[in-house]
């Protein structure tokens, strides 16, 4: 089956129900968006195919079919997409709000299911602040007022959205605002049950989102506050909020400040319960004040006092989120300020793992193209590449330890000057390789790091053999990076070594000889033994220079890495990948050699996760080259790259 064929957009010119395509605007994981006309009414609407790019394909041109075995997975997701119609439509009862997206009509045909919304003209709002930097109080006010009262629209009829932030904001081309994308949205039900899809973003997500805990409209506060938050200051809420944080916001209110404040309260019963308390927080303001102001300490106390949320009675108020940090100077203070008390390991993996659902409006895993499942056991900590890799295709004892020229070791020679043999044999500026001599006993030697090919190795070990005659060479701790060569090049140039970085987690393989044959599930594990903690991506690239995006995915989208955090990456068994399709990745073509690239930085690199999870490895490497230059914050962000090899074989 021709995959790209098989997952084209319906040509221009298609009718649908009584709508006739335009053309597409976009594709996301579980489907494709058009610009349609309605063929009666001659007004232009917004058409969402359920076509999940992983689990179906189109046959006969038009027609959609769950591919051979993920039956029971498309139908899941197939009525998770449904399930946001439906939320859409219940909110649009008795009549629809102007500031949230309102679904029209939702329909079957070319057996599959189809939504229609209003078609917007606007700009996201994280275009806005990416352009524009800072947004002044006034016009926020404008925005923040109006999505307020949708908010309460929606909480009215209990529905959270769970995933608010600047790109699930549109400002109209009339400047009012439009909350959009509930595919993450809880709604309670009459009968009892429960709807939810599990996704979030870190830098806008609640700590009870995080970290677990009652969810409920305190929930959306802390997500609007986090969007307001990153408005004023041109980035989101760092994980520990200073007392003083409001003098360096000038030209903004002290009661609107404090309001963005209360919405960021790490403990959610701390927080104002309803948006009608929040609401009343921002019309404090007193638009007179809006002139260049500096708010003092001890006026920002006070304010704090006044604009406490009253206390909950126990009746009523949610579970709140752990705090494990305990009291603190700033009652703003989050989880990973304290990499000392932080949560057993257990409560870095499971949970996160847990999140792998599936999602309306984020790619799904690949169930055949991707790869990666979970050990029985996770390891301590090891350091970085200790594990030996495989060369090529071969099995894996194929490296070896090379035995003296002579014949065997000489008793009687010195101690090997390592470094000085390094030099002599010009470590350094070898082509494609990263490559460390270690002295080993008197008279041993190991090599370690990664080579262009087994040819460099062979020349390598035929000089050491001249200058060091009687050494025992052990190359089995080295790895071969072609055809990856160029990307080495191009990261090596903006990236810092990651070998010994006190960020940089350690990589397991659930293969510890990292060789992988097809229909393997694969599983990482990410150990971090150091002091530092910080953002992880991990990035899978194959000898086609095509991108898997392993973390963070729709399944694990919180890729902070504490300190002494362990978490387990990728579904270890047939039936853990069906139920969690975004953590699923399963060995397959093409073979020989393949890299995963781990970036770490001390921030965010971006806004949200890649829209695919594929995607060309020169359009993704120019992405985070890009963003490791200039941040979310127009600045250098500190960061550290390694590079990991492991070979597949049929």
């Amino acid at each position: 089956m021709d995959d790209s064929a098989s997952l084209e957009p319906l040509p221009a010119g298609t009718s649908l129900h009584e709508f006739v395509i335009r053309e597409p605007l976009g594709r996301g994981g579980v489907g494709i968006v058009y610009a349609a006309e309605h063929a009666i009414l001659r007004e232009t609407f917004v058409i969402k195919e359920f076509l999940p790019r992983h689990l179906a394909y189109r046959a006969d041109g038009r027609r959609v079919a769950a591919r051979p075995g993920q039956e029971s997975v498309y139908e899941q997701l197939r009525q998770k997409f449904l399930e946001e119609g439906q939320t859409l439509v219940q909110l649009a009862r008795p009549r629809p709000h102007p500031n949230l997206v309102q679904v029209t009509d939702a329909f079957h045909e070319n057996d599959t299911v189809y939504l229609c919304m209003r078609f917007e003209r606007g700009e996201p709002l994280d275009a806005i602040l990416e352009a524009r930097g800072r947004i002044g109080e006034a016009e926020l006010m404008r925005w923040i007022l109006p999505l307020l009262d949708g908010l309460e629209h929606a909480h009215a009829r209990q529905v959270w959205h769970r995933d608010i932030k600047p790109s699930n904001i549109l400002i109209r081309e009339d400047g009012t605002p439009l909350l959009i994308d509930f595919g993450a949205a809880h709604r309670e039900r009459a009968d009892s049950a429960v709807s939810v899809i599990s996704q979030y973003t870190p830098s806008f997500a609640a700590p009870e989102q995080m970290f677990g805990g009652a969810q409920g409209p305190w929930t959306d506060i802390y997500a609007m506050a986090a969007t307001g938050f990153y408005a004023v200051t041109g980035g989101p809420p760092p994980p520990r909020l200073s007392p003083d944080w409001q003098t360096q916001c000038c030209g903004y209110h002290p009661s609107f400040l404090m309001a963005l404040e209360a919405g960021l309260q790490f403990d959610s019963q701390q927080r104002p319960q309803t948006v009608a308390q929040w609401r009343t927080l921002f019309k404090r303001v007193v638009e007179a004040d809006v002139e260049t102001r500096v708010v003092g300490i001890g006026e920002a106390e006070t304010l704090r006092q006044v604009i406490a949320p009253p206390a909950t009675s126990s009746g009523t108020a949610p579970q709140s989120a752990p705090d494990p940090a305990g009291p603190s100077e700033s009652r703003l203070s989050r989880l990973r300020d304290q990499p000392d008390r932080s949560p057993p390991p257990g409560r870095w993996i499971y949970p996160l793992a847990g999140l792998a659902v599936l999602l309306l409006s984020l790619p799904l895993g690949f169930l055949a193209r991707d790869w990666i499942g979970a050990p029985d056991r996770v390891d301590p900590p090891l350091p970085l590449d200790s594990t030996p890799v495989p060369p090529e295709v071969s099995v894996p004892d194929s490296r070896q330890t090379h035995q003296p020229a002579g014949g065997g070791e000489s008793s009687e020679a010195g101690p090997l000057d390592a470094a000085q043999l390094a030099e002599r044999l010009g470590l350094a500026g070898l082509d494609c390789a990263r490559v460390k001599l270690e002295s080993m006993r008197d008279t041993d030697l190991r090599l370690s790091g990664y080579l262009r090919d087994r040819a460099q190795l062979t020349k390598l070990i035929e000089r050491l053999n001249e200058l060091a005659p009687d050494a025992a060479v052990d190359d089995r701790d080295i790895a071969f990076a072609a055809p990856f060569c160029d990307i080495l090049a191009r990261m090596s140039a903006v990236g810092a070594d990651g070998a010994g970085h006190p960020g940089m987690p350690a990589i397991l393989f659930s293969h510890p000889d990292r060789l992988y044959h097809e229909e393997d599930y694969l599983v990482l594990t990410v150990a971090n033994a150091g002091a530092v903690g910080g953002y992880l991506y991990l990035d899978f690239i194959d000898s086609n220079q095509d991108v898997v995006h392993l973390f963070p995915t729709a399944a694990m989208p919180d890729h902070f890495v504490a300190p002494g955090a362990q978490i387990v990456i990728g579904a270890r068994d047939d039936a853990q990948c069906e139920q969690e399709p975004d953590a699923c990745f399963v060995v397959s073509r093409p073979h020989g050699n393949n890299l995963i690239l781990a970036t770490w930085s001390e921030t965010p690199l971006f806004a949200r996760r890649r829209i695919d999870q594929s995607e060309p490895a020169g359009a993704y490497l120019t992405a985070l080259t890009a963003a490791l230059d200039n941040g979310l914050s127009g600045r250098p962000v500190r960061h550290a790259v390694a590079y990991h090899f492991f070979t597949t074989m049929h």
